[in-house]
């Protein structure tokens, strides 16, 4: 039996990445409030060992929560998660952690928040939802990074420990961690999507490979462009990811599939807003952005 901790936690969104902050927290004996803008589409997570486990959450409405929280996780998609950041504007915590994919959202969160007061989680775990079966499955990965921008808190340190079971480690500077993470989302997120593939199939064709280098080659170009220099090699890790989870259907292609709207103005638009910016050609991510924004069209049209 794992001991209770007493301490207040919000999550805000409940869907893939919620689901796995959920069970994380509820490893070290924290039950989070859940506030979710539509019905979960699942209360048991499929661990990589295969069990299928119970979440324990209190799941309420903006409407009902309470006023003081000591944490809060913001794991809804990207353009959720900016009218996210004004709701937050109306509620006492210590630190507010972001998990979206891409730039821009804790951008905003700084200038909105305070940058004293909101942190970024580059998670490097892949989890989806399993339709038929009404759970989440997650099928691993690798070291997550969590920290703020060129500052740090001691709070940091107690929600790595929170976190242990997905491997989270602090570090004091998030920026280079960020812009790694980009360059794997670039890559994975977008060509899944437009293939219909899980991650694992990028490995498998010296042909995409060699896609994935020219997109992860333009992302790190345009993170040097704007001073960040990357903590490791952005193919090889892009590469590692897809190996790790291999059996992950990509958020990106997941909401294609429910005609759901894409982060990827906040991904490979990014990358081509900023590239612009600094005079950095982006070809492949341009082409890839116009390819999923055209899917997006196209099943807003059938």
């Amino acid at each position: 039996m794992v001991k209770r901790i007493d301490v207040s936690v919000l999550v805000v969104g409940f869907g893939s990445i919620g689901s796995l902050i959920v069970y994380a927290l509820n490893r070290v004996g924290i039950e989070p409030a859940v506030v979710s803008r539509s019905t979960p589409r699942g209360r048991a997570i499929r661990t990589p060992g295969g069990s299928s486990v119970e979440l324990r959450a209190e799941v309420s409405t903006w409407d009902s929560l309470g006023d003081r929280w000591d944490y809060v996780f913001v794991t809804t998609k990207a353009y959720d998660a900016l009218d996210v950041v004004r709701r937050l504007r109306g509620i006492d915590f210590k630190l507010a952690v972001f998990t979206q994919n891409g730039l821009k959202v804790l951008e905003v969160a700084e200038e909105v928040l305070g940058v004293d007061s909101v942190a970024q989680l580059v998670l490097n775990h892949g989890v989806f939802c399993n339709e038929e079966l009404r759970e989440f499955v997650w099928v691993g990965g690798t070291r997550s990074y969590l920290g703020m921008k060129r500052r740090i808190r001691s709070e940091l340190y107690e929600l790595a420990k929170y976190l242990k079971v997905l491997d989270v480690v602090v570090v004091d500077d998030i920026e280079p961690y960020r812009w790694l993470k980009l360059a794997v989302n670039a890559s994975i997120n977008a060509l899944t999507a437009i293939l219909g593939v899980p991650n694992g199939f990028l490995i498998k064709s010296a042909e995409l490979v060699n896609v994935v280098k020219k997109v992860a080659g333009e992302v790190s170009e345009v993170a040097r462009g704007l001073g960040v220099e990357l903590p490791s090699d952005p193919v090889a890790e892009v590469l590692k990811v897809a190996e790790k989870t291999a059996n992950n259907i990509s958020s990106m292609l997941s909401d294609l599939r429910r005609c759901r709207k894409t982060e990827v103005d906040f991904i490979n638009g990014a990358v081509v807003e900023f590239g612009r910016s600094l005079s950095i050609p982006t070809p492949y991510n341009e082409l890839l952005y116009s390819l999923v924004k055209s899917l997006e069209l196209v099943c807003r049209s059938v």
